[in-house]
């Protein structure tokens, strides 16, 4: 029986389904497998000449140990490396097939061994940060098909998630979950937390304008409304002309208080309406009348049937909106997003303090993830290694390692040689 396996390619699906550099790796490996093999067969037949045609003594007897030397180191050698990947000879000697054997074991040592000294946060933060990954983001941003693909790839994100959004999804989460969840919320809070905030930062000062300008406007170009509400409420006995004096003085008085309040964002006007407002929200805060008649006016706007249907057509709406202004090729926004990212990708590179900050979260962020979830991450390798079967798992391993380890073959007869000359030299040279 042979000792040694014809050299075979790995079966993961067959030859043709290896990629090019797993052949390379193959060819390799059967290359160095033929040379160890050929060096002990060269032994072997030295071995055997120096027995049968010589008299093993002389210089025939330093050849004649050597190569038995080389046969004994050939053979242990191919033993260990065989004993790793399977069983020698097809014997189940103890201890041999170790990989096969304890593929799971070795999975879950080299997941830890990766998770313990290359997924810490200074490892990561540094290997990213000498990256420079900003700066060739922005190299790689800076070329117009590269936006292009980017907003491209966006785009057809965007139409997955939307296509994937059917209406009927829509009005059963705003019928049964948002809707229900809002009116168990107290909203009033909040309300008032917001207009307190929209009065603090003035945020209505241009809605107030814009009331107050368009009343200017209508008063202006309506003073019959003053005169009706004059002749209407005045005593059927005063002559018209007292009416009709009364009627412009108090239209004149009116479009100029209107004025004021226009022109001076002081008036005492404004000022009140600011103070109400914020007597509003602290009624609102609180556990008072108006608070409590405002959840429930909210919470019957809430429960009226026209809600979900209003959900619906902001959603259509908005749908139609996103597909021609994104995902349309010719959107205008399109456009937009492209330079936008051009303009981002233009401060990457020439601004090396702001890339170097981007670097600096991108890393920390990095880093911290890899310190919470290293252990999870390094345990894809335990987790497909203990989905490869046993001997293709071997098999793998071996194309990648197999092709080194033949050199232990190769020294193995070599040092074995060198070792039986020195073994003989020595018995030569004692006395007797």
């Amino acid at each position: 029986m042979s000792i040694e396996k014809a050299p075979s390619v790995p079966r993961f699906g067959g030859p043709s389904e290896l990629t090019p550099e797993d052949q390379e790796r193959a060819r390799g490996l059967r290359k160095m497998r033929t040379l160890a093999l050929s060096l002990l067969v060269l032994a072997t037949l030295i071995f055997l000449s120096t027995h049968i045609f010589t008299d093993n003594t002389g210089v025939w007897g330093f050849v004649s140990r050597a190569s038995e030397a080389a046969m004994i180191g050939a053979i242990a050698d191919w033993f260990a490396v065989t004993a790793l990947f399977r069983h020698p000879l097809g014997l189940p000697i103890p201890h041999t097939a170790i990989i096969p054997r304890k593929k799971d074991t070795l999975g879950a040592s080299l997941s830890a061994f990766v998770a313990a000294n290359f997924l810490h946060a200074e490892a990561v933060s540094t290997k990213i940060r000498s990256a420079q990954v900003s700066h060739r983001a922005g190299e790689w941003l800076s070329k117009s098909a590269n936006r292009d693909l980017v907003v491209d790839r966006a785009a057809g994100g965007l139409e997955y998630v939307l296509a994937r959004i059917d209406d009927d999804s829509v009005v059963a989460l705003t019928k049964n979950v948002i809707i229900p969840r809002l009116v168990a919320t107290r909203k009033t809070p909040v309300l008032a937390q917001l207009l307190r905030q929209i009065v603090l930062d003035g945020a209505h000062h241009k809605l107030v304008d814009l009331i107050v300008a368009e009343a200017y406007s209508w008063l202006g170009d309506n003073p019959q409304v003053i005169d009706e509400i004059v002749h209407n409420r005045a005593p059927s006995w005063v002559p018209d002309f007292v009416n009709e004096q009364l009627s412009n003085r108090l239209q004149r008085e009116v479009l100029g208080w209107v004025a004021d309040v226009r022109g001076n964002e002081y008036h005492k006007a404004r000022q009140a309406l600011d103070a109400w407002l914020v007597d509003l929200s602290d009624d609102l805060n609180s556990d008072t009348p108006l608070s409590e008649k405002a959840e429930v006016i909210i919470n019957d706007l809430l429960s009226q049937s026209g809600v979900v249907d209003s959900v619906l057509e902001i959603w259509t709406s908005l749908k139609q909106l996103l597909r021609q202004a994104i995902i349309d090729p010719n959107g205008e926004v399109r456009g937009r997003i492209s330079e936008l990212i051009g303009e981002f990708a233009g401060r990457l590179q020439e601004d090396s303090e702001f890339a170097a900050k981007i670097d600096d979260r991108i890393a920390t962020t990095a880093g911290d993830l890899a310190e919470s979830f290293g252990p999870e991450i390094a345990s894809v390798i335990s987790d497909t290694i203990e989905r490869w079967d046993a001997k293709e798992a071997a098999e793998r391993i071996e194309l990648y390692v197999g092709r080194d380890l033949q050199y232990i073959r190769i020294n193995g007869t070599v040092i074995g040689a060198l070792v039986g000359l020195v073994i003989h030299t020595i018995i030569v040279l004692l006395p007797g």
